[in-house]
């Protein structure tokens, strides 16, 4: 990549008592930095890989590149047939005699009236176009630091690519700031788990904009670039969610798949019967799994109190057989979310 990088300038801040990290937050590890140094500390950052084929990517990008460059060719056909009409009104302004001077005594009311209207429309039309309209093809093709073309034409359509999307008009103070913080926050769960969702996940990179949402397009030739030299791992940053708190600086979260989620529960499952294996007391694990089984087959769910029941029964069981049954899961790092408290 030609270009250097530009770093992120910090916005400085007092020194601030440590505050608490709010789940489902952690201390970024140290081998991020490199590419927390490029990221707004203001903003939220939502950073995954893209594990589309390349040809399903190309085939995406070039629908925008169609539409973006037809607009682009639009608007450059109207500025040539507006410009010479609006050179001609602005001499006629001016006091001189043109094409489009409105003679009063050869003209009705009416007529004057008319010509005034369609005039009017004209500006307007073109004011809506050039104002709301134009700023697309602009940033599409010319955007600086970094926009869509310069990251295609830096990276090009890769089987791995890194996604970096940064929150839209919310950010740092709306999830980490006043009374309720991280997985409490709102915005946590309508702007953060819902851009998370399997459904929405299964959508290749280039599409996840949207009014939460936007991508970081230099911050994305960066991290590849970081990757190229070594100073970076790819797997490290797949589905991380960073956020910058005053008093502990960068804040992470992996979120799991659902597919992750089953795998990670049925490694724990397989830990806890090796556990009870190497004590002898495999029979405990088959006890373990009746209790479970008997309190989720019963009407109305497994609820908070059936939970609670498991997890004395368990105790109960593992007891009479002298054996700790929290020493036991502690041993193993937990359970995770298999069912039994």
């Amino acid at each position: 990549m030609a270009r250097g990088f530009n770093k992120r300038t910090k916005p400085s801040s007092s020194a601030a008592s440590p505050t608490e990290i709010p789940p489902p937050f952690t201390k970024a590890p140290l081998t991020l930095a490199p590419l927390l140094d490029r990221l707004d500390p203001a903003q939220i950052h939502l950073i995954h890989i893209d594990r589309h084929p390349p040809a399903h990517k190309r085939s995406i990008f070039l629908i925008p590149v169609g539409l973006n460059a037809l607009i682009a060719a639009l608007l450059l056909w109207r500025l040539a047939h507006a410009l010479p009409k609006y050179f001609t009104l602005l001499q006629t302004l001016l006091g001189y005699t043109t094409t489009l001077t409105v003679d009063p005594d050869r003209t009705t009311r009416r007529q004057q009236l008319t010509i005034l209207l369609k005039r009017t429309l004209m500006f307007l039309g073109d004011f809506l176009l050039f104002r709301f309209i134009g700023p697309w093809p602009l940033t599409f093709f010319l955007e600086q630091p970094a926009n869509p073309c310069t990251w295609r034409w830096n990276l090009g359509f890769r089987q791995e690519e890194i996604i970096v999307r940064v929150s839209r008009h919310w950010g740092v103070e709306e999830l980490l700031g006043g009374g309720k913080k991280g997985e409490e926050s709102p915005f946590f769960k309508t702007r953060v788990l819902t851009a998370i969702e399997p459904s929405f996940m299964r959508k290749t990179g280039y599409l996840m904009m949207d009014k939460s949402w936007d991508l970081e397009f230099e911050v994305m030739q960066d991290a590849h670039e970081l990757v190229k030299r070594g100073d970076l791992r790819i797997g490290e940053i797949d589905k991380l969610v960073l956020a910058h708190q005053d008093g502990q600086g960068w804040l992470c979260w992996r979120w799991e798949t659902d597919d992750e989620v089953v795998e990670g529960r049925r490694r724990k499952v397989v830990q806890f019967k090796e556990a009870l294996t190497g004590m002898g007391k495999e029979s405990l694990f088959w006890k373990w799994t009746e209790i479970v089984e008997e309190e989720r087959d019963v009407d109305g769910g497994f609820t908070r109190d059936r939970q609670e029941r498991v997890a004395r029964r368990v105790g109960e069981e593992f007891e009479r057989e002298g054996v700790d049954f929290e020493e036991v899961v502690g041993r193993i790092g937990g359970l995770g979310e298999v069912p039994t408290k």
